[in-house]
């Protein structure tokens, strides 16, 4: 029976007497032994030869999905001051990144209230939110019409509470080894081949705290395919790549420094090309370089198309009738959920992430509510392939048998193009999760020689827009047919550019990185009505909380000037007048802040007296979609 699954690389011989260090390994590794007695296969899941995951970075469920018709998501979130606010649409670069760490975790879910998201590092900057955001169908039209078509899980938790590194390693062998964060001082190395000094922060099961250098010898899926004799494939970025930080095999000894760190961990790009030559493992992990892998500051619209083309790689080819998918995010970046997380020990569960089944075996157009992990995605290769648990935790997880119906009759290939993006920017990634910018360590958004804006002419119907840059001055018109966005990849008025902003250009695109269209929250400084002039203070959170050795996070008071114009829509409170404000009162605006001068320009909509409104039905999304914000509009595959 197992012949047909042979597809094996050398190495396995080695299986035997590593599965005996592993066990060894998983009784002081944070891991419970389990027997080595297997289930019975489910009817149906015979059909099924192949499974892929494909994992991606940092979203929680209701940044990506809070909008989808059927699905447990929110339109609002409650904030650590009680206040209850709408979550605004999600840029598609986010900048700075929302710290995501263990501690962070724990901070913002705050013992399952689900209302501290706003003081994680990096959450608010000059007063807008990044955490208590969420796309809309036309930021990530793929993934929802693959939700549409296919499967969605929106109980689907990450298994640590905590970032990267930990959740990476349950995907691979259903344990953390007691690690609660992302190693340090790593010289981009997450594992064994990491140079001397690296560490990475643990906890025992007890509550202490400790160190470690990240290299381990607990037993994996691989090693139960291996001694199976069924193939696998890990495909990732290899070393000198940013996102080699995500290659997890790296971090397992008999791996890393076995014959199958050659003929197994493979080059991320060579996925498409394998499939397309005959070659799939019956299970195959699949994770990409930073600029596609989706974590902030990197581009969702990137990262989105870069998942078609691989799904799209399948479905191409012959293994697509027998083949689960399954799409998942490894942590929620910092991001707002409002589901509690089920605590199933010390480390977990994480909060919710996105999870997609695309099979042709999926359910159609099915939202699955049971609740999973990424145990739950080893469980269900274990009960394909005859293999023993790894350990308590995939053991006891419920494997998405829920998702799929091997009854009905098989889905065909649904086959989806790439949207267009924003123009994207260059990012360095090294996977900190402490938020913020402003450090080495930090994940940012990187411009070389960027064009400069040094003069700008306005006419009837143009702009003429002069940039500089080393090579000298460029000159170019800016007409109304141009898309004109800014840093987050939402539309922009034009007469919002400044001189000193730096703008982008790409064919018919223009983008202002000092600028975007945002929502923000402050309480009134100042007011002069005569000048059209009003000064807010406004919130920045600062980095500290999931950074090893420094202080707590803390926020810092900023003040934005908002420059009201005559179509500004102003909603006060009945019979008050805009110069009778006071700073007792809480400001919402609508428009484009410039990140540079700390000024909100062109405002669309001001309202006064709460925290928490409902923009009309012309104002968002800042995408310049004209619908409502209770609305959910269907996206065009």
């Amino acid at each position: 029976m197992r012949a047909r699954f042979g597809w094996m690389s050398m190495g396995c011989i080695l299986a035997g007497p590593l599965l005996l260090i592993g066990s060894l390994s998983l009784i002081v590794g944070r891991g419970s032994p389990v027997s080595s007695a297997t289930e019975s296969m489910p009817p149906g899941l015979n059909k099924i030869d192949h499974i892929i995951y494909i994992v991606k970075e940092n979203h929680s469920f209701d940044n990506y999905f809070g909008r989808f018709p059927g699905a447990d998501g929110a339109t609002v979130g409650r904030t650590s001051t009680g206040a209850v606010i709408p979550l605004v649409e999600a840029s598609d670069q986010v900048y700075p990144d929302v710290a995501h760490g263990a501690a962070d975790a724990a901070s913002a879910t705050d013992g399952g209230r689900m209302d501290s998201f706003d003081k994680l590092p990096g959450a608010v900057s000059l007063g807008v939110n990044h955490s208590y955001t969420t796309m809309y169908p036309q930021d990530i039209p793929n993934y929802w019409a693959y939700a549409r078509h296919f499967t969605l899980d929106d109980h689907f938790f990450s298994t640590i509470m905590g970032p990267t590194f930990p959740n990476h390693l349950t995907t691979i062998a259903a344990q953390n080894g007691g690690v609660i964060g992302n190693p340090q001082h790593s010289m981009n190395h997450w594992g064994c081949d990491a140079p001397a000094g690296t560490f990475v922060q643990t906890r025992a099961v007890t509550g202490q705290l400790g160190t470690t250098f990240p290299c381990f010898d607990f037993t994996t899926l691989a090693d139960r395919l291996n001694a199976a004799h069924v193939g696998w494939r890990y495909y990732a970025p290899q070393a000198g790549q940013q996102g080699y930080i995500f290659s997890t095999f790296d971090a397992i000894r008999h791996i890393r420094n076995g014959p199958q760190w050659q003929t197994n961990v493979l080059p991320w790009t060579q996925f498409q090309t394998d499939v397309a030559h005959g070659n799939l493992a019956p299970v195959t992990w699949l994770v990409t370089d930073t600029a596609e892998s989706e974590h902030p500051p990197a581009s969702t619209c990137l990262g989105e198309n870069t998942t078609v083309a691989e799904i799209n790689a399948v479905m191409h080819s012959p293994f697509w009738k027998n083949t689960a998918i399954f799409v998942t995010w490894d942590d929620f970046g910092g991001f707002y959920d409002h589901v509690a997380p089920p605590v199933v020990n010390s480390y977990g569960l994480g909060p919710r992430v996105p999870t997609l089944v695309i099979s042709p075996y999926a359910r159609p157009g099915f939202v699955d509510h049971a609740t999973y992990n990424f145990t739950s995605l080893l469980k269900l290769a274990e009960l394909r392939f005859g293999l023993p648990a790894l350990t308590a935790l995939d053991a006891q997880a419920t494997p998405l048998l829920g998702s799929f119906d091997f009854a009905g009759p098989p889905t065909a290939p649904f086959l989806l193009q790439p949207h267009s993006c924003p123009i994207i920017p260059s990012v360095r990634i090294s996977g900190a999760a402490q938020g913020g910018v402003g450090e080495a360590s930090s994940n940012v958004i990187t411009l070389h020689d960027a064009p400069v804006i040094t003069r700008i002419i306005t006419s009837t119907t143009n702009l003429s827009v002069t940039v500089r840059t080393s090579l000298g001055l460029q000159t170019y018109a800016i007409t109304p047919s141009m898309r004109v966005l800014g840093r987050g990849g939402r539309f922009l008025d034009r007469l919002a550019l400044r001189r000193g902003d730096i703008l982008l250009r790409q064919g018919t695109t223009v983008q202002d990185e000092s600028a975007d269209s945002v929502t923000m929250s402050g309480r009134v400084a100042q007011v002069e009505v005569g000048r059209q002039l009003l000064a807010l203070h406004v919130t920045t959170t600062l980095s500290g909380s999931a950074r090893l050795r420094i202080s707590r996070p803390g926020f810092r008071s900023e003040v934005v000037f908002v420059l009201l114009t005559p179509q500004t829509r102003v909603m006060l409170p009945k019979g008050e007048k805009l110069a009778e404000l006071d700073s007792r009162q809480m400001v919402s605006v609508t428009g484009t802040i410039n990140w540079r001068t700390h000024t909100l320009l062109r405002p669309t909509l001001l309202s006064v007296g709460a925290e928490a409104i409902t923009p009309p039905c012309d104002v968002l999304p800042a995408a310049g979609e004209r619908t409502c914000a209770d609305a959910t509009p269907t996206p065009t595959p």
